[in-house]
């Protein structure tokens, strides 16, 4: 389970170690509502008897007060490799200055890579101009703007209210002006048009707010499923089925809005752990969490109160394989299935989705080194579907002559080789023979998974919400023989799965 650290404490997982610096983590800056808490008005014109919890921000140190919260929002530490860590931040609400200032400083974050926006409300928008505080400083401001991805809609709204941070060009004689610099990417509000940022994918999920108002919350993360949602009062039902232990498969963490029906939505969900922000000063952390715990009891599902500051260390990396086949004593070949976003002789894709492709360009790391890069070019197998998308995302590493005049550039070399999606067409790269298994991948996107050994019968499917008839027989028991080992997608009917298998 992920470890939280609540703010104002000691650092510690939960096997009582400090996390190492290649750990992904989720940082909550903010728990509150719109008007964060304490209410100012609680404090300037206090009711009879006085809220107690606005109330303790006049005894308790903000830092030391899980009742303090500011504006919802949520920076994910994400880390591709080692030492390689990338910032993203959800919501840049009226309080962003002061998140800046107590949980960036708090945490040691250096800057912000990427912004997603849920919506254009106040609390999610109103701290777009101190953005430039996380940004580089240059006198004349000709930085590298930062990506911000938000709905077309939040894109119409936020022209208006910050023009100055949208328009692109200086009006002739307009003097340069320290203003964040940020570069707006439309994405769609679909479930099935993901995208990616500072290299990790994100699916868009549509939920409404108040009335009719189409707000976005965010599923995200290979190794463990992340979903975000921050302001919610109805779920469509392709959402709730896209979340949920009965759809698209078991959450390890809902991050969820508050609201009076959210331990119902819990239940249908069925995350492995649920936090819980949004919260208003009717909310008090200790009492509300001792109800949630016997709640947690009661239903099997953790949930909690998130609060202002707490760390969640969680590994958000990508599902790749590493097949080291000997030949014979002393003879090995290495044999690579996906180059995700964390990356030797033979490359495999399953598909080309973010998480299978965006390490391909660091295969070079991994090929010998030449001045000219005059190299032997290693096999990559995958699907004419995947060939046609990857050639429009990197198309410098399929295209095999150099233009007229252009210098060589030290890029992976690699020999495109297409493979069918067939259980009856196998393939065979150094020396080991494998057979394609194609399965299902959310609604109706197909995904191969691989077959392979001889002596010891393997199978390897990374991504899958479905199994065709076919290939469930070509690697059961009671149809095609027993695996001796099966490498399997922790996908929601997986027990009942393994008992077809046997």
């Amino acid at each position: 389970m992920a470890a939280s650290v609540p703010n104002g404490h000691t650092t510690a997982t939960g096997e009582g170690g400090t996390p190492p610096s290649s750990s992904s983590s989720l940082v909550f800056l903010g728990t509150g509502c719109s008007s964060a808490v304490p209410n100012a008005r609680c404090l300037i014109q206090p009711p009879d008897p006085p809220c107690a919890v606005c109330s303790q921000s006049l005894s308790v140190a903000p830092e030391l007060n899980p009742n303090y919260r500011c504006n919802t929002s949520l920076l994910i530490d994400y880390c591709q490799d080692e030492n390689a860590h990338k910032y993203i931040l959800i919501d840049v609400g009226k309080t962003f200055r002061e998140q800046v200032l107590r949980w960036f400083v708090h945490h040691k974050i250096p800057c912000v890579d990427s912004i997603i926006l849920t919506h254009e409300h106040a609390d999610a928008i109103l701290g777009l101009d101190d953005v430039r505080i996380v940004q580089s400083f240059s006198p004349t401001n000709d930085i590298e703007p930062t990506p911000i991805y938000l709905s077309q809609f939040a894109m119409d709204s936020i022209a208006q209210k910050f023009p100055y941070l949208v328009r692109k060009k200086l009006k002739e004689g307009e003097e340069v002006r320290r203003v964040a610099q940020l570069d707006w990417r439309v994405i769609e509000s679909d479930l099935q048009i993901p995208f990616v940022t500072s290299g990790l994918e994100f699916v868009p999920l549509p939920v409404i707010h108040g009335e009719d108002y189409i707000c976005l919350g965010f599923l995200f993360g290979r190794k463990s499923k992340v979903a975000y949602i921050s302001d919610v009062s109805r779920f469509p039902p392709s959402t709730e089925h896209a979340i949920s232990k009965s759809g698209g498969g078991q959450l390890d963490l809902l991050i969820l809005d508050c609201l009076s029906r959210t331990l119902d939505a819990v239940k249908r969900i069925c995350p492995k752990r649920a936090l819980l922000i949004g919260m208003t000063d009717e909310m008090d952390h200790h009492k509300d969490n001792e109800t949630l715990e016997e709640w947690s009891r009661r239903e099997g599902i953790d949930v909690q109160l998130a609060r202002d500051g707490s760390r969640v260390y969680i590994d958000l990396c990508n599902t790749s394989l590493l097949i080291d086949y000997c030949q014979d004593e002393v003879t090995h070949k290495y044999i690579l299935i996906d180059v995700g976003k964390t990356f030797r002789e033979q490359i495999i894709l399953t598909h080309e989705h973010a998480d299978a492709i965006l390490g391909l360009d660091d295969v070079r790391i991994v090929q010998p080194f030449s001045p000219t890069n005059d190299i032997e070019p290693t096999p990559i197998y995958l699907s004419q579907f995947a060939m046609n998308s990857i050639a429009q995302k990197f198309p410098y590493l399929v295209r095999k002559k150099l233009k007229e005049g252009e210098e060589v550039r030290r890029v992976a070399q690699l020999d495109w080789r297409v493979i069918e999606s067939d259980l009856q067409k196998p393939f065979v790269t150094s020396g080991l023979e494998f057979v394609p298994l194609p399965v299902i991948h959310g609604e109706d996107y197909v995904c191969l998974g691989f077959l392979f050994g001889r002596k010891s019968k393997v199978a390897y499917i990374s991504d899958v919400s479905r199994f065709p008839p076919s290939t469930e027989h070509a690697i059961s028991k009671s149809g095609e023989g027993q695996l001796d080992l099966l490498i399997l997608d922790c996908l929601y009917r997986g027990i009942c799965f393994f008992s077809n298998l046997h």
